[in-house]
């Protein structure tokens, strides 16, 4: 049998299939190993996960290396204590803002939904994830930075992402990529920027400009790095995570129909969606100082690799983990969503995931259109498998829609 590093090279390489097996495997046999590809240790089981994301003394976010998001430049993520308290909470004044999120927010998402599914062909073969998927979180991203343009520079954020904590081997070619992506951002941004620097408005760029952290504003650097994280981060998320549901979905169309019917099992699905088969299935993590996890030494400086999927699926906290279950989070799916979460996909503790309540709106709002529009959804190919490492999901959705 392969080594716990073999195995995991192949996981690496993002291949179709179910890592499951792999995750099962890594939890019960090698919780805690060392891989060469990644150059780090790779962290398996909840309890652990969890241990390292709370224990801010001893690990802390990877800022330099292979599968770093240095690539970005410096923001919340590279941040600690005050500083990162306080410079995110000017990012979640858009993206987490309870009141926002429930007016302004909440129409124009709507609004923007029902706009993409009436240009949707009926009982045509079409793309359901380029066609509806992608652009609803990337137009609303760009409408939350007041940066309409931004919608057509899909394929640069791909290669920049690509070029960030998905590049855990270091591919040179595709980190030059990356960074040439990450030059066409800034022109793209900079001229924005420059205006509000003077003549700011209520997007999000200007409340950036009209930040301050310790009597001096917010860099230029850093304005450029959050706005291009929050571009790629607050797309790739409820994209993965809504075309990775519906997979599940299109194929089990007694599911499709149990929603239709229980609107009070969306938000559940939603949540269970979020465990089975996650956007992001690993993140990044450093040691500060000597530590242990279990009974493994971590080195002071050593990389780890916190495998999410791997603790989203641990037996020890969710029962029957390889099967999805619609109704497992009935009596606590909102707290899937809060730093209250068990579900660990947007991560824990500190770096919680700040665009967490935006996504869940973009999400119900987009099920619920494509529920209320849609009596069937059915494959006109072979049903994609989930492919990627470590943003994991499905490259396109290749079906017909129906409505009676």
């Amino acid at each position: 049998m392969a080594s716990a590093s073999e195995q995991f090279d192949s996981v690496l390489a993002g291949n179709p299939g179910d890592l499951g097996p792999f995750y099962k495997r890594a939890r019960e046999e090698f919780p805690v190993f060392w891989s060469e590809s990644a150059e780090g240790w790779i962290v398996s089981r909840y309890s652990d996960i969890k241990d390292v994301l709370a224990d801010r003394e001893s690990f802390g976010p990877l800022i330099e290396g292979k599968g770093s998001t240095a690539i970005y430049g410096r923001n919340v993520l590279h941040m600690d204590g005050i500083e990162h308290r306080r410079k995110d909470a000017f990012i979640a004044q858009h993206i987490r803002n309870r009141k926002l999120l429930s007016d302004s927010q909440e129409n124009y998402v709507r609004k923007l939904c029902k706009e993409l599914v009436d240009e949707l062909p009926l009982d045509s073969p079409l793309d359901l994830k380029s066609g509806f998927t992608t652009p609803m979180p990337l137009i609303v991203t760009a409408w939350i930075m007041d940066m309409e343009e931004a919608t057509g520079f899909r394929t640069t954020y791909d290669r920049m992402v690509a070029a960030s904590t998905s590049n855990q081997s270091g591919d040179p070619d595709i980190l030059r990529d990356g960074l040439k992506a990450i030059d066409e951002l800034h022109e793209l941004i900079t001229p924005r920027l420059t205006e509000r620097r003077t003549e700011p408005g209520e997007d999000y760029i200007s409340t950036l400009c009209q930040g301050e952290y310790e009597g001096a504003p917010i860099s230029d650097a850093e304005i450029l790095s959050s706005s291009m994280f929050l571009l790629a981060a607050g797309v790739e998320t409820t994209d993965r995570a809504l075309a990775n549901l519906l997979r599940i979905l299109i194929s089990e169309p007694e599911l499709w129909i149990e929603l239709q019917t229980n609107r009070d099992l969306l938000l559940p699905a939603l949540a269970e969606g979020l465990r089975f088969c996650p956007p992001v299935h690993a993140i990044n993590r450093a040691a500060r100082k000597d530590a242990a996890i279990g009974d493994q030494e971590i080195p002071e400086g050593s990389k780890l690799l916190l495998l999410l999927g791997a603790a989203n699926r641990d037996p020890e906290i969710f029962d029957d983990p390889d099967h999805f279950c619609m109704d497992r989070f009935s009596d606590n799916a909102e707290a899937q969503f809060s730093a209250n979460a068990t579900v660990l996909s947007f991560s824990h503790d500190t770096h919680f995931c700040t665009g967490s309540l935006l996504a869940k709106l973009e999400m119900i709002e987009g099920m619920n259109l494509l529920l209320d529009t849609y009596s069937r959804i059915e494959w006109t190919e072979t049903p994609p498998e989930e492919e990627g490492y470590i943003l994991r999901g499905v490259r396109s959705l290749p079906v017909r829609l129906q409505t009676s």
